[in-house]
């Protein structure tokens, strides 16, 4: 279960507000959505991963 969309957009404002950043650990395209979910699938990735469109 997630929390409501206000709790999702104060919890936003709040880490924007703390300078806190998410690790990207790496981005991929989207057409290469396979090759992203290999490397989640490996769980040898830390941090996000980025699929851009």
């Amino acid at each position: 279960m997630v929390g409501s969309r206000t709790h999702q957009q104060e919890m936003i404002r709040g880490l924007a507000a703390s300078g806190i950043y998410p690790v990207i650990d790496h981005t991929f395209a989207l057409d290469d959505i396979a090759e992203a979910f290999r490397l989640q699938q490996s769980g040898s990735h830390f941090g996000k991963i980025v699929l851009e469109f």
